[in-house]
């Protein structure tokens, strides 16, 4: 590297003169302003703090994951006539039944969807869904299990309070 030619300045300032100089010049470069692109709907509501409808929300998702992991036996509409329903020695939980959502309780449904059934004294052919969901997963699908309820007027319970069921 060939010293910069700057006569009657000491060497040892030179390098300092030489990045203050690389700085302004880089300073005073005409910017370049882009104008922002329009949100897409999907980003614009990821921006959003709070969703429209929180509940609802919290329900969708859990619809994708029960379609994804429950369907099988429990079935589209919850039910209890999955595909593998007639394979199995005990029909699946119908969620449709007034007499379940009359005894039902979100605490026993988060403990029967991540510890499975024998958690909550039901058939060990109910999988414990605790190391393949999340907790935030485990919370959706029983709060989408309330829109399976007759009347669907359902609403997820606080499991804090379910000592009162």
């Amino acid at each position: 590297m060939h010293p910069l030619p700057m006569p009657g300045v000491p060497a040892i300032l030179k390098p300092v003169l030489a990045a203050v100089a690389c700085l302004l010049v880089a300073g005073c470069a005409p910017a370049v302003h882009e104008e922002p692109a329009e949100a897409s709907s999907i980003e614009a509501l990821a921006m959003r703090d709070v969703p429209p409808n929180p509940l609802a929300d919290t329900q969708s998702r859990g619809r994708g994951v029960f379609h994804h992991y429950c369907v099988i036996c429990h079935g589209e509409t919850g039910h209890g006539d999955g595909f593998n329903s007639t394979n199995l020695a005990v029909t699946p939980r119908d969620f449709s039944s007034p007499d379940f959502w009359q005894k039902a309780t979100d605490a026993r449904l988060l403990l029967a969807v991540s510890q499975g059934g024998p958690a909550v004294d039901k058939s060990v052919l109910m999988p414990a869904w605790g190391r393949t969901l999340s907790d935030r997963q485990v919370r959706e699908v029983v709060a989408f299990l309330h829109t399976l309820a007759p009347g669907a007027a359902s609403q997820p319970s606080d499991p804090a309070g379910d000592a009162r069921r």
